[in-house]
């Protein structure tokens, strides 16, 4: 992926290595991509007929903000938030052994909607990958070619938006991310290092970066993204979401922002807290010193 190296390396971006908690399966993941939250095992039960999604998500706050969203991919998506996109087509996962249908689906609208300015969220869902995966494990040579046809995807949809920029002169956001890794042998569900670990690029011409600027992959988790994306889009953080905001995201913005943004993140877990955890109380602020008598501050 050359062009994606690229980026990470030298580029306006900050890559993680995001840990997804198990069951390391997809609609679990999704939910907690958007959620912010651990969904739990009782969603790999689900995972095949996932029902409406209605716990507080970033995808249904951007559309109660009046976010224009379209979807294109995995229809677990499309089950989860039925009546949330202007505009969608859902694939189906059930055929593990298409991974070429499943991605050139979502592929063909690239160039139409790229080209429209019409929408404010675009989400794609390739399953190519996954599917290789499955049928012939992660040594396969499909692997390679996938990651290049993945590469050039990229490509696309970022020299779109700079292109864009060139005109709005407003900055875009493009994350680049798994909802799940891959065992040695090709599956997922479980908690091998392998499948709980995932990639997670964020670009944007907002990160600026100066030349010879390394930049090492973090390690964060992938609930964090649901709380980074509210803050981004100027959305409440979702009520159940545990996680924090990725900060390298904010680090080049004025002080007085990055607090702000700190202060939303910190002022939602502190809710969190309060409801689920019945001994939980804030710390009692620090007193002031007192002073010895006589020694009172004049004026103002």
């Amino acid at each position: 992926m050359p062009y994606t190296t690229y980026l990470v390396e030298k580029g306006s971006s900050h890559s993680f290595v995001a840990e997804a908690k198990p069951p390391t399966v997809t609609m679990p993941r999704i939910k907690a991509l958007m959620t912010g939250s651990l969904p739990g095992f009782i969603d790999v039960v689900r995972n095949l007929n996932s029902p409406t999604l209605l716990e507080d998500n970033v995808i249904t706050r951007a559309k109660a903000a009046g976010k224009r969203i379209i979807f294109y991919g995995d229809e677990t998506w499309v089950k989860l938030f039925p009546k949330h996109f202007v505009e969608y087509d859902g694939t189906t996962s059930f055929f593990v052994s298409d991974y070429t249908e499943v991605d050139d689906n979502v592929t063909r609208h690239l160039d139409k909607v790229l080209k429209r300015r019409d929408w404010d969220v675009l989400i794609l869902h390739y399953l190519g990958l996954d599917h290789i995966g499955h049928t012939s494990g992660p040594s396969s040579p499909l692997i390679g070619r996938k990651l290049s046809e993945m590469d050039s995807v990229l490509m696309k949809i970022h020299t779109s938006l700079l292109s864009e920029e060139r005109e709005t002169l407003l900055p875009n956001l493009l994350v680049l991310c798994g909802d799940h890794g891959m065992s040695e042998a090709g599956g997922h569900g479980a908690s091998s290092v392998e499948e709980v670990n995932t990639a997670m690029i964020l670009i944007s011409s907002a990160f600026e970066r100066k030349p010879g600027d390394v930049r090492r992959p973090k390690y964060i988790q992938q609930t964090d993204l649901a709380a980074t994306l509210s803050i981004g889009l100027g959305l409440p953080i979702p009520k159940s979401s545990i996680g924090n905001l990725i900060f390298p995201v904010v680090e080049g913005k004025p002080m007085r922002e990055q607090l702000r943004f700190l202060h939303l993140n910190t002022v939602q877990l502190s809710k969190l807290l309060q409801e689920n955890v019945p001994s939980y109380k804030k710390g009692p602020r620090a007193a002031s010193a007192q002073r010895p008598p006589g020694t009172e501050r004049q004026g103002r």
